[in-house]
């Protein structure tokens, strides 16, 4: 028998923070932290100057970029950044209009 008065817990293993949500469905909360322009194109270059060649596409002139920010960064799935996710948003309001 093993009698215990203010005994610590066990430390098991893992520990911590939880598994990382990686289901392509996840819902993720997040807080809107800056909606701004789209970068505008640039236009001819100065006499003389070499044109460079346009590997990527300019933004759409119609869109708007947006800063979100994850309190529960755990359950964006990894390798997000790479592109090889579509995200879409829905935007709720915070409380129903009456």
């Amino acid at each position: 028998m093993d009698i215990f008065i203010g005994g610590t817990t066990r430390v098991g293993p893992g520990g911590g923070r939880g598994k990382p949500d990686t289901e392509a469905t996840a819902l993720i909360e997040a807080k809107l932290l800056d909606i701004r322009s789209p970068r505008r194109r640039r236009g001819n270059p100065p006499n003389g100057a070499e044109r460079r060649e346009r590997s990527q596409s300019g933004d759409p002139v119609d869109a708007k970029v947006v800063v979100l920010m994850i309190p529960e960064g755990l359950k964006i799935p990894r390798g997000v950044e790479s592109g090889n996710y579509r995200i879409f948003l829905k935007f709720v309001p915070r409380f129903p209009a009456r």
